[in-house]
């Protein structure tokens, strides 16, 4: 059995396992009830600034792309890519961008693959200061949840410590990746000339990315900043929208756990479970009920689902056309 079989297995089992769990403790039909008391405003303005998101993401891959591909263009690449990422498991739905670039404005796999890779360090960066600030904030958790706390921010500062490595020694990293391609004359393999020309053609994005002004990084901050803006004033409104009212802070605080069950290699099928168990555990810290913080969870869920699939469809219908116009 692949890799690929045992993490779709793996994912499988964390959704039914967490699924399981979170329906035996509450009433199906809550979460009807929970979803059918959201007006229609809400919805509205809700996907408005999930919209928005996306074109600060489209905006950010324009920058990383050295503004050689339209935000246009790049628009329904991020709303296909983001759509297979949250149904696919395991973030494995991340592929579907390096293929879209590949298909769609003739990149390479290494450009796509490094361009991603530094988007991807940003956010962790932005997520990370984000929960700090709100950490430091809100303060006031009983001892059990401060160690969790403690244990999340652990993770999270080490995996942006990863993250920003790779990014200024990737070059070294790969470096060293080919020399042992080569020492084990891996080279001499379709395979092994394959990673190599992979690992060629990151290192020229990194070094691309380097050599940039200092305008163009804080454009990339400022731009990841808005990204994340834009989502933390989503998942306020939303649970405004379904009567949640414990704050500004607490809320922002709260829905941080669902954020890392997004950005995370730990998703489910359609991110199933994880996204509900991160949201319920973030607002049974804050002193929500169990059996609301678990019902919003699944309401929370399906709506940003809803989202995805709407600008997931239409960013893949665009992408259709724009094909057969090309081909025309």
């Amino acid at each position: 059995m692949d890799a690929r079989s045992l993490t779709k297995i793996f994912s499988f089992v964390i959704s039914i396992t967490l699924l399981t769990l979170l329906f035996s403790q509450i009433n199906q039909g809550d979460v009807v009830t929970t979803l059918s008391n959201i007006s229609p405003l809400h919805f509205i303005a809700g996907f408005v600034l999930y919209t928005c998101s996306y074109v600060f993401r489209a905006w950010r891959f324009y920058i990383l792309l050295n503004k050689e591909i339209g935000i246009n263009s790049l628009f329904p690449i991020v709303c296909v890519h983001n759509m297979m990422n949250n149904l696919l498991p395991a973030r494995m739905g991340e592929l579907s961008f390096i293929y879209l670039l590949k298909t769609e404005a003739n990149r390479t796999t290494g450009e796509g693959l490094g361009t991603l890779i530094i988007a991807r360090i940003f956010d962790f960066i932005i997520i990370t200061i984000f929960f700090l600030l709100l950490f430091s904030i809100i303060g006031n958790l009983s001892s059990g949840f401060f160690v969790i706390i403690v244990i999340g921010i652990i993770f999270l500062i080490t995996m942006v410590s990863l993250f920003i490595g790779l990014f200024f020694y990737g070059n070294a990293v790969i470096m060293q990746l080919k020399t042992l391609l080569r020492f084990f004359n891996v080279c001499t393999f379709r395979v092994g000339r394959y990673i190599s020309r992979k690992c060629e053609e990151i290192m020229t994005c990194f070094s691309t990315y380097h050599n940039r002004k200092n305008k163009r990084h804080l454009s990339v901050f400022l731009l990841s900043l808005a990204i994340w803006s834009f989502s933390y004033l989503l998942f306020y409104l939303i649970a405004l929208s379904m009567h949640i009212e414990l704050g500004f802070i607490p809320i922002l605080f709260a829905s941080s756990f669902a954020v890392f069950s997004t950005v995370l290699p730990i998703q489910g099928i359609g991110g199933f479970g994880t996204m509900e168990g991160g949201w319920a555990l973030g607002f049974i810290m804050v002193g929500l009920p169990n059996e609301i913080a678990i019902s919003t969870g699944f309401g929370f869920h399906l709506i940003v689902l809803l989202y995805t699939i709407i600008l997931g469809v239409s960013g893949y219908l665009s992408l259709f056309l724009s094909r057969k116009k090309r081909a025309a």
